[in-house]
């Protein structure tokens, strides 16, 4: 692998007698790796249906070489998500209740969100990403993963947490960094990186703490996180805010690197805002009537409440616990989206039926076989009449509407796997 030069000086004046360790590690191939959806299944219960998936603790596997996520039923299913194993560490420092309210500040493409959403299954994640693209990729896969209490925002952080106030339990902030945990997989981060952009990432990742602390009532948790090795980007960083936020401490300190663990390596720092603050309070709930909606909901779906938010063009949302005003805020999704009215009739909507604890009350389970004619648009034979879930080993994959013994697909044309 061919490292820039500058950057092999400082690592090993940073690793020292390590620093060959390192050198052998990277020439290594990556390991690839997911984690289980908690919203969906237990790590147990993946193991049991992918036994070439290598368990590895907690709730992430390795994956096997060669091997095709994208083409994977129980992927689309959204039974686990792709990330590798260091990317997994920084969610997990978080001591979450299920009622709390989370913020991931820089949250695309998902895979964090996503292991904090399944962490507060009755609170609220906000997940937010200021590139508009990369943005609707976090979307897509929160939606994958069957999250019912993301709120998706694409906004410049500042900008959001002005609009929000410190309202939220915990707060993930995954920097932008140099990147040089991704040397091994991606060789444009080694292309890309010199000693002006490593100074440079490390400036911004100042001014993004500086504005995630505003997010965050007293007691309150900071995760700061990078995949970047630089001590300009980590631990000075952090010593940096903790001189200009004192009423903040340290309570854990992780540094992760391709010899001493199994993933490309991280940093991870947690920290606390001193005091304490009652639970979280959120907002009463309003709902917008919405006939159709309703009535749909209460003739097709088992056990989904709460307040309704209708959209100007006919799609209806079921919002989450809100802990602040959604007024001001650049939204993509707030909540569940249900689906929409069409033509004075209620079409339901693909993140419905991909909801965790598949709400919809008809399901069509599917072999494995059908179930991949299903993820290339096919239509199938059914018993069934009207909407309904298809699912594959308990796990939605999507709708379908069955009539006159055939059951009409209607999985997005952009989801289809040929």
């Amino acid at each position: 692998m061919n490292l820039p030069q500058a950057y092999l000086d400082r690592m090993k004046g940073q690793l020292g007698d390590a620093f060959d360790a390192y050198l052998f590690a990277m020439d290594q191939p990556e390991k690839r790796a997911a984690h289980t959806n908690g919203l969906k299944m237990s790590p147990a219960a993946l193991g049991a249906l992918r036994p070439d998936f290598t368990p590895v603790g907690g709730a992430g596997f390795l994956l096997p070489p060669g091997f095709a996520p994208g083409k994977d039923v129980l992927h689309c299913a959204g039974a686990y998500y792709v990330q590798e194993l260091s990317a997994q560490v920084p969610a997990d420092l978080f001591d979450l209740r299920p009622t709390m309210a989370v913020l991931d500040l820089c949250a695309a493409p998902g895979g964090k969100s996503a292991q904090l959403a399944a962490r507060v299954p009755q609170g609220v994640l906000f997940a937010n990403e200021i590139v508009p693209n990369r943005a609707t990729i976090l979307l897509n896969n929160l939606e994958r993963m069957g999250a019912r209490n993301a709120v998706v925002t694409s906004m410049d952080p500042e900008k959001l947490i002005g609009a929000t106030g410190p309202v939220f339990d915990a707060v993930l902030v995954d920097a932008p960094c140099a990147g040089e945990g991704m040397f091994r997989k991606d060789p444009a981060a080694i292309q890309a990186w010199s000693p002006e952009h490593v100074a440079a990432c490390a400036k911004r990742q100042r001014a993004i703490l500086a504005t995630a602390q505003g997010a965050l009532k007293p007691g309150g948790q900071l995760v700061y996180s990078t995949c970047s090795f630089s001590p300009a980007e980590n631990e000075e960083n952090v010593g940096w805010f903790l001189r200009e936020y004192p009423d903040f401490e340290l309570v854990a300190e992780r540094r992760l690197y391709p010899h001493t663990s199994l993933g490309e390596g991280q940093y991870t720092a947690k920290l606390r805002r001193r005091g304490t603050a009652p639970d979280t309070a959120y907002l009463p709930p309003k709902s917008d009537k919405a006939p159709l909606a309703e009535a749909f909901v209460q003739a097709e779906t088992e056990g989904l409440s709460g307040p309704l938010r209708l959209l100007p063009d006919g799609r209806a949302l079921l919002l989450p616990p809100l802990p602040c005003a959604l007024d001001g805020l650049r939204l993509l999704r707030a909540g569940l989206l249900l689906g929409e009215t069409v033509k004075n009739r209620f079409v339901p909507a693909h993140a419905l039926a991909m909801a965790a604890g598949l709400p919809l009350m008809r399901r069509q389970p599917l072999s494995e076989a059908d179930a991949r004619r299903y993820l290339r648009g096919e239509t199938l034979p059914t018993a069934l009449s009207g909407w309904c879930a298809v699912t594959y080993a308990g796990l939605s994959l999507g709708l379908a509407k069955g009539a006159d013994g055939v059951l009409k697909n209607h999985l997005p044309k952009g989801l289809r796997v040929i």
